[in-house]
């Protein structure tokens, strides 16, 4: 890291276009301008903390409910936010320590009734016997490695707009999934299901890409498909 000085720009670019380009900034080695910083990496850690919305839950309505004896709860009302990432993977944890991956048993399921606009990786490694319904939108990645969970997104119930012609949900939702559904009113963005291999899904239409390397499960698509559509299934 750091080692400009090794780096050149090509003088013959194959785009003649890139010799309008100036490095000079690019290439002027940091630890000159910035002698008292380490520029080399490693010392530095990023903190991956749940978010402010599950970490309330989890300390407040949800308190000693994944521990026997079986219950099932739905909690309403719940607003949430493009900054609550990973909405629901700290509650699949919580499943996962108590009882593997079997999922919460029955009897002892939970829902959660949420609106707004969803981070990134809405769902994601959702556990069975927890069910997420959002009333909004949601960003990338939405039940990515869905493990048995259930998620149902729609539009606001006052929505002015049709619903089949309107994004609802960001790339790469279910990437990965090995069991559970999920439906969503609205369209969805590229890579759509790749690697699914086990979750049922519908959806009103996607982009490029959808179920890519998809292996089991079903997707069932409304409406239009993109390029590329289930390639290596």
């Amino acid at each position: 890291m750091g080692r400009v000085d090794l780096l050149y720009a090509n003088p013959n670019p194959v785009n003649k276009k890139a010799t309008m380009l100036e490095f000079g900034t690019i290439l002027e080695n940091a630890s000159i301008l910035f002698p008292n910083v380490n520029i080399r990496g490693g010392s530095v850690k990023q903190l991956h903390d749940i978010n402010d919305l599950e970490r309330g839950l989890l300390n407040g309505e949800l308190k000693g409910f994944f521990d026997p004896p079986a219950k099932k709860k739905v909690l309403k009302g719940q607003a949430i936010r493009n900054v609550d990432r990973s909405f629901g993977t700290r509650l699949s944890y919580e499943v996962s320590i108590r009882y593997d991956e079997e999922g919460l048993p029955e009897g002892h399921e939970l829902e959660i009734h949420l609106s707004g606009s969803a981070g990134q990786s809405f769902g994601a490694f959702l556990a069975k016997g927890v069910t997420l319904r959002l009333e909004g939108e949601a960003n990338d990645y939405v039940g990515k490695c869905l493990s048995g969970g259930k998620i149902v997104i729609r539009p606001p119930r006052n929505a002015s707009f049709k619903s089949e012609d309107n994004t609802l949900i960001g790339n790469v939702a279910l990437y990965g999934g090995t069991s559970g559904v999920a439906f969503f009113r609205g369209l969805g963005g590229e890579r759509f299901a790749v690697r699914n291999s086990g979750v049922t899904a519908v959806i009103e239409s996607v982009g490029d890409h959808g179920c890519e390397y998809m292996t089991g499960g079903t997707v069932i698509v409304l409406g239009s498909i993109g390029r590329n559509f289930a390639a290596a299934m």
